[in-house]
C-alpha cells in the first residue's frame, strides 16, 4: 500500500490548487466588471463546466487501454506547463490576464468573463477537475480490494484548506501576483506527482481484466443518473442562490465568496463518511435540519433589512449546509459500485452544471427578481419528502403522507413575501449588474415618493409633487457632503461655471443643482439605470437640469483611465458614488484610483466619496488614501432631516481653506493600509 501513497498527496494537492484558484482569479476580476457580485456567479459556472469536463474526461479516458490513459494525460499536464510559460511571457504572469484584455466596454460581461477565464486557467483547471476522479479510478485498477471513496473526502478536505487559507493567509499577507506565482509553482510539483502516480500504475495497467461479466448485475440504471444528476443540481443551485442573496446587499468579498463553498464542501465530507451515513438515524438528522433551514429562510425573507451582518452570514450559512447536507448525504447512500464511480462523479457534475447554468443565465432571462432562492428551498423540501417515501426505517415514514401540508405553507409564506414586494413596485428590472426597482411611497399626507432601490438600499428619490418635484433628496442635498462640496465651491459662489463629474448616476439626483454653463458628466456602468434617469416618467432631475448632462454608459474608473489619453477634464467636484446595494466596489477605492481622480481634478478641486453604509466603515482605508496622495480630508456625517436621509461623506482636495469652509470633522481613527489593485482587505472594515 505504502508504494501507492503518491496518489492521496496528488488527490490533495490537486483539490487545494483547484480552490485556491477560485476567490484568486475572481477578486482580480472583480473590478474590471464594476464589481458587480454577477462576476462571482459567472466564475462559478465556468468551473462547474470546466469540472463537467474534467469528469468526463476522466470517465472517458476510462475506455482506452491503460497505456493509452497514463499517455494522453501526461502529455496534456506537460502542454499545460508549456501553456503557462507562454502566458508568463505575454502577460508577465502564467495565470492572470495583463490590462491590455481588460474589456473597454461591458456590452456582453458575461461571455468577456468567460473568454478570460479560459484563456488564463482554462487547461490547468480542466486538468485539475479530472484530477480526484481519474486517479481514483487508477488507483482503484491497482488495489482493486480498497475503497477509493475516501480518496472524495481526501479531496473535500484539500478544497476545504485552500478555501479556509486564503481569506486568512493569502489575502492578508500577499498581493494577487504574488499568489499566482505561487500557485503556478505549485501546479508544476501537481504535475511532477501525478507523473510518479503514472509510474507506480505503470507495471498494474497493463494487465488486462475482463470484469465484464461482473459488471452487469450492477451497472446503473437510468433512474439512478436522474437522482444523482436532481441531487447535485439542487446542491449547487443552493450555493448560487444563497451566494447571490448574501451579496445583493453585502459586500462580495472573497470570505463571502468562500464561506458558501466552504460549507458546500464541509456537506459532501461529512455525508460521505461512511460511519456516519450508514447510520438508521442519520436520515432523519438531514430531514431535521433540513425542516430547521427552511424556517430559517422564511424568517430570512420576511426581515431581510432589518437583519445584521453577522446574523446574515450565520444564519445564510446555517440554510446552505442545511441543504447541501441533506443532498449530499442523499448521494452518498446512493452510491454505485466503485468500478462505476467516473460516472457517478460524471452524474454530480453535470447536476452541478445544471444548477450553475439556472441560477447564472436562466434566471436573469426569464425572472424579473431574485427567486432562485425559494425555488431552491421548494426543491429540496419535495426531495427531501420523496426520500422519505423512499425510507421505511425513517421515524416519520408513518406520516409522510401529511409531509405535504407544511411544505406547501412553507413555499405559500416564502412565495408571497417575494409577490408582495413585487406589487409594491411600479417598475423592475434585473441583469448583470443585479435587480433594480422602483417604489411608490407615502412621503407625507399629501406628497408621493418614486424611490430607486438596488437590492433593498434606496439609490435615489424624487417626489412627485409640483412644489418639492426639483428638490434634492437623501443622500444629496445641500445638507449632505456631496451637495455641501458644490455648492460651497469658490466657482459656485463667484458664479463661474463649473464641470462636475459624478461616478454613479443614480436617478441623477446631483444634477439638480445644475446651473446654465455647468457640465454634468455621469458615469453609469449599469445600462437600466441609465435608462431609468433619462426616459422614464418617476424621474426628471437629468431632464429638467439646467445644465449640459453628459452621459458616459460603463465603469467609471475605467472609463475616466481611457479618457485620460485625450486629455483631463478638469472636474471642479468629482462625485464617487459606486454602489451596488449597499456596498462599494474595491477598484475605486485603491491607490490607482485616486491616481486617476486627481489627474483629472482641478487645482482647487474636491474629490467627494459617498461612504454611507450599514455594513462598512470606510473611513480608514480613505485615511490611507489622503495621506498618500498629500490630501487634507474632512467627514461630513448628516443625520435624517426633512428631505435628507442620513448619509456619510469623505471629502479630499489639496486645497485646505475649502475643506474647512464646509465643516465636518477630521479622519481620525485607526489608519489602514493603503489599498492597490493588488492588494485590498474588506473584511478588515466590516462594521462590528
Amino acid at each position: 500500500m505504502k508504494k501507492y501513497g503518491i496518489f492521496p498527496a496528488a488527490v490533495f494537492l490537486g483539490a487545494f490548487l483547484l480552490f485556491q484558484i477560485q476567490p484568486l482569479i475572481g477578486k482580480y476580476l472583480l473590478p474590471w466588471f464594476g464589481g458587480a457580485p454577477s462576476v462571482w456567479t459567472i466564475c462559478l459556472l465556468f468551473f462547474q463546466f470546466l469540472l463537467l469536463g474534467g469528469y468526463a474526461y476522466a470517465h472517458f479516458l476510462q475506455r482506452f487501454k491503460p497505456k493509452l490513459q497514463v499517455v494522453t494525460h501526461c502529455t496534456l499536464l506537460i502542454l499545460a506547463v508549456l501553456g503557462e510559460v507562454g502566458l508568463f511571457f505575454l502577460w508577465n504572469n502564467p495565470v492572470l490576464p495583463s490590462v491590455d484584455w481588460r474589456p473597454e466596454q461591458n456590452s456582453w460581461p458575461t461571455l468577456q468573463i468567460l473568454r478570460l477565464l479560459f484563456f488564463s486557467i482554462g487547461l490547468p483547471y480542466f486538468l485539475l477537475s479530472s484530477s480526484a476522479s481519474l486517479l481514483q479510478a487508477w488507483f482503484h485498477s491497482a488495489e482493486p480490494s480498497k475503497s477509493p471513496y475516501v480518496f472524495y473526502i481526501i479531496s473535500n478536505i484539500a478544497s476545504l484548506v485552500a478555501l479556509v487559507s486564503y481569506p486568512l493567509i493569502a489575502e492578508p499577507f500577499l498581493a494577487l501576483k504574488t499568489q499566482a506565482l505561487i500557485w503556478s509553482g505549485l501546479f508544476l510539483v501537481y504535475v511532477l506527482f501525478c507523473s510518479l502516480a503514472a509510474r507506480r500504475l505503470w507495471p498494474v495497467v497493463l494487465i488486462e481484466k475482463d470484469e465484464s461479466k461482473d459488471m452487469v448485475g450492477s451497472r446503473p440504471c437510468w433512474r439512478d443518473y436522474l437522482v444523482w444528476i436532481i441531487l447535485s443540481a439542487c446542491g449547487v443551485l443552493a450555493l448560487m442562490a444563497i451566494t447571490n442573496q448574501m451579496t445583493q446587499d453585502i459586500p462580495p468579498v472573497p470570505f463571502l465568496w468562500i464561506l458558501p463553498l466552504v460549507l458546500y464542501l464541509l456537506s459532501y465530507i461529512v455525508g460521505f463518511i461512511d460511519r456516519i451515513s450508514s447510520s438508521e438515524w442519520w436520515h432523519d438528522i438531514r430531514i431535521i435540519l433540513l425542516a430547521y433551514g427552511c424556517y430559517q429562510a422564511w424568517y430570512f425573507i420576511r426581515g431581510q433589512s432589518g437583519i445584521g451582518i453577522l446574523n446574515q452570514i450565520v444564519g445564510y450559512g446555517v440554510i446552505l449546509f442545511a441543504i447541501c447536507l441533506f443532498c449530499h448525504g442523499e448521494l452518498y447512500h446512493r452510491k454505485p459500485d466503485p468500478r462505476h464511480l467516473t460516472a457517478f462523479y460524471l452524474s454530480i457534475s453535470l447536476g452541478g452544471v445544471f444548477g450553475g447554468v439556472f441560477v447564472a443565465i436562466v434566471a436573469p432571462l426569464i425572472f424579473q427578481s431574485y427567486w432562485e432562492f425559494q425555488l431552491t428551498l421548494g426543491l429540496a423540501a419535495v426531495l427531501a419528502i420523496v426520500s422519505v417515501y423512499a425510507n421505511d426505517k425513517s421515524m416519520v415514514y408513518p406520516v409522510r403522507h401529511a409531509l405535504w401540508l407544511p411544505v406547501a405553507v412553507m413555499l405559500f409564506f416564502v412565495f408571497s413575501e417575494g409577490i408582495e414586494e413585487d406589487k409594491r413596485s411600479v417598475y423592475r428590472s434585473r441583469n448583470f449588474f443585479g435587480k433594480v426597482y422602483v417604489t411608490k411611497t407615502q412621503f407625507n399626507e399629501s406628497v408621493l415618493a418614486y424611490e430607486l432601490k438596488h437590492g433593498h438600499i434606496t439609490h435615489g428619490a424624487q417626489m412627485d409633487h409640483p412644489v418639492y418635484k426639483n428638490h434634492a433628496t437623501t443622500y444629496y442635498t445641500e445638507w449632505g457632503g456631496g451637495g455641501r462640496a458644490l455648492l460651497n465651491h469658490p466657482k459656485r459662489i463667484s458664479n463661474e461655471p463649473m464641470r462636475v463629474g459624478l461616478l454613479g448616476m443614480g436617478i441623477g439626483t446631483m444634477a439638480v443643482h445644475g446651473r446654465p454653463g455647468d457640465v454634468y458628466r455621469c458615469y453609469e456602468i449599469n445600462p437600466a439605470v441609465i435608462d431609468l434617469a433619462t426616459n422614464k416618467s418617476w424621474f426628471s432631475y437629468v431632464r429638467d437640469s439646467k445644465a449640459e448632462i453628459e452621459i458616459v454608459s460603463g465603469d467609471g474608473r475605467i472609463s475616466l483611465e481611457n479618457e485620460l489619453k485625450s486629455g483631463s477634464h478638469q472636474f471642479d467636484i468629482l462625485v464617487i458614488d459606486v454602489f451596488s446595494g449597499d456596498q462599494v466596489p474595491i477598484h475605486v477605492l485603491t491607490k490607482e484610483a485616486f491616481d486617476i481622480y486627481l489627474d483629472h481634478l482641478a487645482p482647487n478641486g474636491i474629490i467627494a466619496v459617498h461612504i454611507s453604509s450599514r455594513y462598512l466603515n470606510l473611513v480608514a482605508p480613505l485615511k490611507a488614501v489622503q495621506e498618500y496622495a498629500g490630501l487634507h480630508g474632512s467627514l461630513i456625517d448628516t443625520p435624517k432631516k426633512g428631505l435628507a436621509g442620513a448619509s456619510e461623506w469623505v471629502l479630499l482636495s489639496k486645497n485646505k481653506r475649502i475643506l474647512a469652509r464646509l465643516g465636518g470633522s477630521s479622519l481620525e481613527g485607526r489608519t489602514a493600509r493603503l489599498w492597490t489593485d493588488d492588494y485590498s482587505n474588506l473584511f478588515s472594515v466590516l462594521k462590528k
